[in-house]
């Protein structure tokens, strides 16, 4: 690699050490600001390190691809390497082999071509995750078209000398299926018909014979494995017979792999597997659903909580998450299993706080957040706003820090609409007057507050974005990051202890003029919430402003900047009889942000030192 390329690696690793906000439970809150600071100044001139490098050495020689040399070509091959090492910067990853698709093309480099259709196909299917829940075709299509021109050189296979680049094209074939994941009839069976035909491919002999140096039967293998995760297909009723006996087939095949590995190498069977294989007899008719959730739970015992691979994360995260997806399928069973759910609940936040920062891949925040889908609520057990404020303590205490700050600053200034402007919160819990809202100063200020609490719960999908990128932002991101409103309205609203936050959830940044901010199809008029959206709205930016933990290349602002910055948003981002009031608040603003960090540390590792964390005091009797 160029000594540029060596540096940003070696920035990077730093950055995402530095990242590591877990609190030292013998400091006191003053310390552990002191701390925190200190590393945030640090990461701050990694990340401006970072920048400058690409944006001196990296990006020209981006913009200008089909001239540069074979031998720079090379180096950018390793460098792009580098960067999917451990997922360390999938985003550039992938900006830098799209680059040498262009550069490949342009030159009539058929091998380099197929190879870097393949390798940016895989980097797409690593940001997908990030977003395929609410947005899953912004990248899908794109995956298709790379993967599906790789795969299509099949054709032209007798004409192709090099093994790697032959397979290349068969790793393409089964790949292909990636781009079939959202939950549809149709995707599932496109998604099996490609890989019947891969694996048709893959079993003849004559292409084993044409290229015999390649590993067919680990090929053969992982598009068995891909089959099995049609298995979400079953579980939704999308899935027909034949999709159903292929996918037991495949679970079948895999799990019996799984049993020969462990027989020779003597290392444990794979948990994720061995319930994939379970799963499958279920639905397969085999097992009944009480069998298959005692066999769920055993397996759940027998895990690692110090095994963050791939497969700890699964065992940790993934299996609680499926787990409760089939109880929701059988109340009598959701009812009796309200024990194990809580346990398994409360055991997850002791795994999620524990993990190193360079272990939250891709892979480890996608099945954090399959929690989410499947959360269940019991009237007298974990409710889903306690176990969202309890994941932001343990796993990050500056995004707790943040929200409680915009919680406190929202409740402020519905404090002060109420006194000015009362007004302007008739609609709101269903106030229908001026005398209403003024009776219900409590309840008005704790939903404030709540949702100020909540407003961005939808970052936690993208804190491997948020914390540990170690560079700007590319463009890409920026745009990725706006899902992150509708990711925390969709987790809110599936429970009744959140479902009246995810309005702030999505709208926070949403303008008060409906000329600018996002999702672009937010409707102001549809929320009878709105003014308690639009309070948060200023209250987050004003916090964003004055202490960014996202965006390591602004310096925050002083509160005059802050204020006029606000001001000058009056009328377009937001309510100008709002901005009025707030901008009256300066004075108590000012004394509010003296200590208020502070205490909003103070509240994190007050929670954190309790000496079980997992039956503490609800953490929201603790912050409100």
């Amino acid at each position: 690699m160029k000594d540029y390329q060596q540096t940003y690696i070696a920035n990077l690793k730093q950055a995402i050490s530095l990242s590591d906000t877990t609190p030292d439970l013998g400091l006191d809150a003053e310390h552990f600001l002191s701390i925190r600071d200190g590393k945030r100044r640090k990461i701050s001139v990694l990340v401006e390190e970072n920048t400058a490098l690409l944006r001196k050495y990296l990006f020209p020689t981006l913009d200008d691809i089909i001239t540069t040399s074979e031998q720079d070509i090379r180096q950018l091959l390793e460098f792009a390497d580098a960067l999917m090492a451990g997922q360390l910067d999938v985003m550039l990853n992938y900006t830098i082999h799209n680059a040498l698709i262009v550069y490949a093309r342009h030159h009539n480099l058929r091998d380099m071509l197929i190879r870097e259709l393949y390798n940016t196909g895989m980097a797409l299917f690593y940001v997908n995750s990030l977003i395929e829940t609410t947005d899953p075709y912004r990248y899908l299509w794109k995956m298709q078209m790379l993967f599906g021109e790789a795969a299509a050189y099949i054709k032209v296979y007798d004409d192709i000398k090099d093994p790697e680049t032959r397979g290349y094209i068969h790793r393409s074939m089964g790949n292909l299926a990636l781009g079939y994941t959202t939950q549809t009839a149709a995707n599932s069976n496109k998604k099996m018909q490609i890989l019947r035909k891969s694996l048709q491919v893959l079993n003849d002999p004559v292409y084993q014979q044409k290229t015999p140096s390649l590993p067919w039967s680990t090929y053969i293998y992982k598009s068995h494995q891909e089959r099995t995760t049609s298995i979400s297909f079953l579980r939704n009723g999308t899935a027909d017979a034949q999709t159903t006996r292929e996918v037991m087939e495949s679970a079948e095949y895999v799990w019996k792999r799984q049993q020969e590995s462990s027989r020779k190498t003597g290392r444990p069977l794979a948990v994720r597997w061995h319930v994939t294989y379970e799963v499958a007899q279920y639905h397969c008719g085999v097992l009944t659903l009480e069998q298959l959730l005692t066999r769920m739970e055993e397996l759940y015992m027998q895990r690692d909580v110090s095994d963050f691979s791939d497969d700890g994360c699964y065992s940790n995260l993934f299996l609680p998450a499926i787990y409760a997806e089939y109880l929701l399928k059988n109340n009598r069973y959701k009812a009796a299993k309200k024990e194990v759910q809580g346990h398994m609940y409360r055991m997850m936040l002791r795994y999620v706080r524990s993990v190193p920062p360079e272990k939250m891949t891709f892979y480890f925040v996608r099945n954090l957040m399959n929690i989410f889908i499947t959360f269940i609520e019991y009237p007298d057990g974990i409710q889903q706003r306690d176990f969202l404020l309890q994941l932001a303590v343990c796993r990050n205490p500056e995004a707790f820090v943040y929200l409680q700050m915009t919680a406190c600053v929202s409740r402020m200034l519905l404090r002060q609409l109420i006194s000015k402007k009362p007004e302007l919160l008739i609609g709101v819990l269903d106030c229908q007057s001026i005398e209403e809202v003024r009776a219900s100063q409590d309840r008005l200020e704790q939903f404030a507050y709540d949702c100020g609490m909540f407003h961005n719960i939808g970052q936690l999908n993208f804190s491997r974005i948020t914390t540990m990128t170690g560079r700007g932002w590319l463009k890409e991101e920026k745009e990725m990051f706006r899902y992150h409103v509708k990711i925390g309205a969709r987790i809110l609203r599936r429970c009744e202890s959140t479902r009246l936050f995810a309005d702030a959830a999505e709208g926070h940044h949403f303008y008060y003029d409906t000329l600018g901010g996002y999702p672009e199809e937010y409707d102001p008029r549809e929320h009878p919430n709105q003014p308690v959206v639009d309070i948060v709205g200023i209250a987050a930016y004003f916090n964003r402003l004055l202490d960014d933990t996202i965006d390591y290349t602004r310096k925050p602002l002083t509160l005059d900047e802050t204020f006029q910055k606000i001001k000058e948003k009056s009328g377009t981002r937001f309510s100008p009889e709002m901005v009025t009031v707030f901008l009256e608040m300066k004075d108590e603003l000012n004394q509010y942000l003296k200590d208020g960090r502070l205490q909003a540390y103070s509240l994190a590792l007050e929670y954190l030192k309790s000496e079980d964390r997992t039956e503490a005091q609800p953490i929201r009797e603790i912050v409100s």
